[in-house]
């Protein structure tokens, strides 16, 4: 494992110092900012534009007790369940528990919640959950809508300043922990700090099938692994069952929100066969990694290409005013809501391993904190309950904004540190694309929502090649780092999933190629 990705002389780099650098511009990042003490000078570094990130993509909601007829253990009860006994009730107590008064802190800002007909907070229902306390915003626009309300907030704030299209390289470290980071705006740069956010995302681009951007490769994950973070359940991959089959589709699929489903919805076969009805007690609203791998089962007995979303039980206007995102991607795809049902089939949604972390978002390694998707509490053990994360976003980037704020103005650390990478450059940036898009395929059928013992023990051959012959090479240009990340993570992932050996949640294994 290299240490750093790149070849650099701190000495020689643009130098940047603040108290705070918070990787990633997602909910996590801009909330942790948002937080933070007015007088800490903060910089956000942010590998896309905005609407690039997973938090910008969410559609359902945000799940949190906000009414007399909910209560704190449902809630509880219903992430427990979910998680399949790997939760960390400590900190399901501290999302659940702590969720409202986050949910008001939207709301004093203005967050523009949808209402029903009497102005309360319209409250929808998705997998899982035992009442309706999903709350979200433009129907089925909730990341969108917060996203852009808390990215205006930040632009409002002196000490914050955002870095737009830098990618975190490196993470350096003296004797007393964090001492700064590489980044890259198209040069080299040094950012000097005591404090280092990751709030960098998940890992979909590993796979073929994703409902995420191509930037979520676990670019934050393998620079915390490198510098010698722990990482936590890195098996722990969950597919949502229905992302829609279109030509539209670039790169990743489209995501058909669980609350559809949650509103009536019902998956069928092509032969028209109501599949869930006897799969499991809750029926199509049962745990998605359940309703995933029935999917896939069905897919594997019938032979059909995909799955059928029947919305039929709902009414045009009703869809088109509680869905709209989804009504307009369908009516643009060809599909006559709500006469046609919607195609479907599971894709890599969510990641709820990475990063281990404690209650604060603190990581073994002082001064590096990460919190969201990349982060690892044992929040969700083995499988996510619906629209918890958004929720995990806000409770927990709150807490490490308060974790650092307790700890005073830190001054930036003055460092030295050259590294110089030997060995020939990478293959072509056309070579590396090749190889990119073969660890995609590889993972997404070696490593997907069932796995076999002898299909992991292929991708840890074909993971540890790839990675042996791109570990002696220099690695100059974007895409070479970018290949090295997604290694970095398939290894980290593949390993721990043939280190597991029982099934649970969405880690399933079975000894054939067999899908029932």
């Amino acid at each position: 494992m290299k240490r750093y990705i790149t070849s650099f002389d701190t000495d020689t780099l643009e130098q940047l110092s603040c108290d705070v650098l918070v990787v990633g511009a997602g909910l996590a990042g801009l909330y942790t900012a948002l937080h933070l003490n007015p007088r800490q000078v903060c910089l956000i570094a942010a590998k896309a534009d905005i609407d690039k990130s997973n938090s910008w993509l969410a559609q359902g909601g945000i799940a949190a007790v906000l009414n007399e007829e909910d209560a704190f253990e449902s809630h509880i009860n219903d992430t427990l369940v979910a998680g399949a006994g790997l939760c960390n009730r400590a900190a399901v107590e501290v999302l659940v528990r702590e969720g409202p008064e986050n949910i008001q802190q939207l709301l004093d800002w203005q967050i523009p919640f949808d209402r029903d007909e009497q102005g309360a907070l319209a409250a929808g229902r998705e997998g899982g959950h035992s009442f309706r306390r999903i709350v979200h915003s433009g129907g089925d626009a909730t990341g969108l809508e917060t996203t852009k309300h808390l990215s205006r907030y930040v632009a409002q704030r002196d000490n914050i300043r955002l870095l737009w299209r830098t990618t975190l390289l490196d993470i350096l470290t003296d004797e007393q922990g964090v001492a700064g980071a590489l980044v890259d705006d198209g040069q080299l740069k040094l950012v000097r700090t005591r404090h280092i956010v990751l709030a960098s995302g998940g890992i979909g681009y590993l796979y073929r099938y994703t409902t995420n951007p191509d930037g979520a490769i676990g670019d934050g994950i393998a620079a915390a692994h490198r510098a010698g973070a722990e990482t936590e359940n890195m098996e722990m991959v969950q597919f949502h069952p229905t992302a829609m089959i279109s030509p539209l589709n670039q790169g990743r699929l489209f995501l058909i929100s669980e609350a559809v489903r949650g509103e009536g919805a019902v998956l069928r076969n092509l032969a028209g066969e109501a599949f869930m009805a006897n799969a499991h007690p809750m029926k199509d609203l049962a745990p998605r990694d359940i309703v995933t791998r029935e999917i896939v089962k069905n897919l594997e007995k019938t032979g059909d290409p995909y799955a059928l979303l029947d919305v039929s039980g709902m009414t045009r206007e009703f869809f088109f005013h509680r869905f709209p995102t989804i009504s307009d991607f369908c009516a643009r795809s060809g599909i006559r809501l709500t006469e046609e049902p919607i195609p479907i089939h599971p894709a890599q949604h969510y990641f709820m391993g990475g990063i281990k972390t404690d209650l604060d978002g603190r990581t073994g390694l002082p001064g590096l904190y990460a919190v969201g998707e990349c982060a690892c509490n044992g929040l969700h053990g083995a499988n996510r309950l619906a629209s918890n994360s958004m929720l995990e976003c806000l409770v927990y980037s709150r807490r490490v904004a308060r974790c650092i704020n307790g700890q005073g103005i830190t001054p930036p650390p003055t460092l030295s540190v050259r590294h110089s990478e030997t060995g020939e450059a990478a293959e072509s940036d056309e070579r590396i694309n090749e190889q990119m898009q073969s660890l995609r395929t590889l993972m997404s059928k070696e490593a997907g929502a069932i796995k076999t013992k002898a299909g992991l023990a292929r991708a840890s051959g074909e993971i540890d090649r790839m990675f042996s012959e791109l570990h002696h090479r220099a690695l100059p240009t974007k895409q070479a780092r970018k290949l090295y990340n997604m290694l970095t993570v398939a290894k980290l992932l593949v390993d721990a999933a043939r280190q597991r050996d029982k099934n649970v949640g969405a880690h399933y294994v079975v000894d054939q190629q067999q899908m029932y």
